[in-house]
């Protein structure tokens, strides 16, 4: 029984290692009805001036972006004026103050994160290429996957092309992610799922289903929230 046990733990000790060291919080997605009203709103919560990062080739929709330091950073993202856009991407619509609708964990290889997932018991969904133009030209490619079926409040993944510069280097520094906090029904689930892709820095906790970040913006404190505010 005692060789069993070492056994089952050193098992668990190399499935955590199967993801490269590298694995952290990439981004928070804090969506808005239009760019120029969530510009406006940001800078009026913490003194912070986004810089546009450029619009999104078939969704029909644009970003502007603020670094929180460490490698990660805050995407505010909003519809194109008269775009098309999925069901998913139509209730952005309706948000009339900045709200949390996604999160993003990065992760060095999609191969070894997907086989962690799924060995932890987790289905993924099927990797898929993105890209955008920044403002000078330059091409940002990247690959996402997520959970399959409904993510709720899990994050989704992303691993950007070795040759793109990281969105956080670029964007305009001035604030620091103090806490990030997701409350969940499943959080224990929750705390699997990014044990299995060793993340850490995230706070989980169990209860109504809710992303809060806690913002450092020079003297200024800010919450952004996946609730009304």
């Amino acid at each position: 029984m005692i060789r069993a046990a070492a056994l089952a733990a050193a098992t668990l000790f190399v499935a955590r290692l199967a993801v490269p060291l590298g694995t952290q919080l990439d981004h928070l997605v804090a969506a808005i009805r239009s760019l120029d009203e969530g510009l406006a709103q940001f800078e009026a919560l913490t003194g912070v001036k986004a810089g546009v990062g450029g619009r999104h080739p078939g969704r029909g929709t644009e970003n502007a972006l603020v670094s929180l330091g460490g490698g990660s950073y805050l995407e505010i993202l909003a519809p194109l004026a008269g775009a098309k856009l999925s069901a998913d991407d139509e209730r952005m619509r309706g948000l009339a103050r900045l709200t949390i609708i996604d999160w993003a964990v990065r992760v060095p290889d999609v191969d070894a994160a997907v086989s962690a997932l799924e060995d932890a018991g987790f289905a993924t969904s099927a990797p898929q290429p993105g890209a955008r133009l920044t403002p000078s030209g330059e091409r940002l490619d990247w690959m996402t996957f997520g959970l399959a079926g409904a993510r709720d409040g899990a994050p989704f993944f992303i691993r950007w092309s070795p040759n793109a510069r990281h969105p956080s280097t670029t964007a305009p520094p001035g604030c620091s992610l103090e806490r990030l906090m997701v409350t969940d029904p499943a959080a224990d689930r929750l705390c699997q799922m990014l044990q299995a892709v060793n993340a850490s820095g995230v706070a989980v906790s169990s209860g109504t289903r809710l992303v809060e970040a806690r913002l450092a913006c020079g003297a200024v404190r800010a919450t952004l929230s996946s609730a009304p505010r």
